[in-house]
């Protein structure tokens, strides 16, 4: 394959990589949301408890029981809705990890490939200086002790 194009490659990978790793970004970001929104939930489900129980103790009306009641029901199910997103997001995330990881290994290998395409044209290119050296050394030693 030619140096250009297996730079070409490199190049792509690089990209690959970094959007993988802005998409990860976005993922953990998007999970720490739904993480703090949950862990919000849980705080005001808890405070909520804590004055039904406060409310209860000097005595409620049964409608407003109810209503309490009725409150902390919808606000269990938005827990669970977001105790799923939480886990949908975790799910997001390890995936965005493992293809970032994945794309970061390939630019890895293309970068050591390009590295020693590299490497491999400069031992090449100064063989053929020495060589071209060596061959005007040695011509210009015959010119100077001639055959005889």
């Amino acid at each position: 394959m030619a140096t250009d194009k297996i730079n070409k490659v490199a190049t792509l990978a690089e990209s690959r990589e970094r959007n993988s790793a802005g998409v990860f970004k976005q993922s953990r970001q998007t999970h720490e949301q739904q993480r703090q929104q949950f862990d919000q939930l849980l705080q005001f489900k808890q405070e909520y408890e804590t004055r039904l129980g406060q409310v209860g103790e000097q005595g409620i009306p049964a409608r407003q029981l109810q209503d309490y009641r009725l409150f902390l029901s919808k606000l269990n199910q938005a827990i669970e809705q977001q105790r799923a997103a939480v886990s949908d997001s975790a799910q997001q995330l390890e995936g965005d990890r493992e293809q970032w990881m994945t794309e970061a290994r390939h630019k890895t290998a293309m970068d050591k490939l390009v590295d020693q395409r590299h490497s491999k044209a400069l031992r090449n290119q100064e063989r053929a200086e020495q060589q071209d050296a060596d061959e005007k050394s040695l011509a210009r030693k015959s010119l100077e002790y001639p055959p005889r």
